[in-house]
């Protein structure tokens, strides 16, 4: 009717600015895949422990390299110390980024809540207004714009959250990288000096301990120092691996919520239909409550592996648990 829609243009009903469905059911999905990363963070969750652990090992070989007869035994000191404050830094960070990774997906489960209440007000707007006010005021077009808006505007926050952990997790890397450059430098500085080592990187400092006479010490505390100093390298690979592979997981995530932003800006698919309110709600309800479950459990699963690990003895002195609990 060209007419009344000259003289009545309220009448007329916004069209969406964007053609595409919005997809909450493809945007819980991408969410479900920080499970494996927060995972990964429960399994590696006394990583930082047994890393302390090793360092004070390392603090042990340092004295026996400070009363030696090595030729650059300063030049090694210089090197053990500046190897011993960066594998406590490492630690450090590990345990907050580990952390972390629970509180990002704390912070994830508050947005997916938050939509849940803008969503559930628009459905109540909605119902409120009469078929006549529908009709006129064009609450359809209204509704999917408004939305829309939720949706880019939760696809962001949770992408902050991701890109934080990235940054952090970029950082914590390279810590690692330089912990096997020290590494490096130890080795040629013992091999220099024509002490002959016959092993891998991963038993160069149990190795060097027993050329330097660490041997000497009693049965009991001869293995266990072996078994820490043949562990320093194995545990910062195990780092390594774990942050790098969250690295990667976090991109892929990303990755997802930049294409699901894309699509709702894409050209229109003939064929699709919009989704009920009703359904967007059911759907990140569903989402929250696998998230929660998922949190809970592993939550659960830190706590019973911090009291086995009391039990057993292994934490040393006032050394700081996993997440700073």
């Amino acid at each position: 009717m060209p007419i009344v829609s000259t003289l009545m243009p309220f009448c007329k009903t916004p069209s969406p600015q964007y053609a595409q469905p919005i997809e909450f059911d493809k945007l819980v999905t991408v969410q479900a895949q920080f499970e494996d990363i927060l995972d990964s963070a429960v399994q590696g969750s006394l990583l930082p422990v047994d890393m302390k652990r090793s360092e004070a090992a390392v603090r042990d070989l340092k004295h026996v390299v400070k009363y030696s007869n090595l030729p650059s035994r300063e030049s090694l000191l210089f090197e053990f110390q500046n190897f011993i404050e960066l594998a406590r830094t490492t630690s450090d960070d590990l345990t907050k980024f580990n952390s972390r990774i629970g509180r990002a997906i704390d912070r994830i489960i508050n947005v997916n809540r938050h939509t849940l209440q803008v969503i559930d007000g628009f459905k109540e707007n909605d119902a409120s207004r009469g078929a006549i006010s529908r009709f006129f005021f064009g609450s359809v077009g209204l509704t999917d714009q408004n939305l829309l808006n939720q949706y880019l505007k939760h696809t962001s926050q949770v992408e902050d959250q991701i890109l934080n952990l990235i940054t952090e997790a970029e950082a914590l890397k390279r810590l690692l990288d330089v912990l096997d450059d020290h590494l490096d430098a130890i080795q040629d500085i013992v091999t220099r000096d024509g002490v002959n080592l016959q092993t891998s990187k991963d038993k160069l400092l149990s190795e060097l301990w027993g050329k330097l006479g660490g041997h000497r010490n009693e049965v009991s505390k001869k293995d266990e120092q072996l078994r820490l100093l043949n562990s320093v390298n194995i545990y910062r690979k195990q780092a390594w691996a774990h942050v790098t592979t969250t690295i990667v997981k976090l991109q892929a995530i990303e990755a997802g919520l930049v294409d699901l932003r894309e699509r709702v800006a894409g050209p229109e698919i003939l064929g699709l239909e919009m989704v009920p309110l009703e359904q967007h709600i059911s759907m990140i309800q569903m989402g929250v409550e696998r998230l929660e479950s998922t949190r809970n459990s592993a939550r659960e699963m830190e706590v019973s592996k911090l009291r086995n690990l009391a039990a057993e003895g292994r934490i040393l002195g006032n050394d700081r648990l996993v997440g700073g609990r």
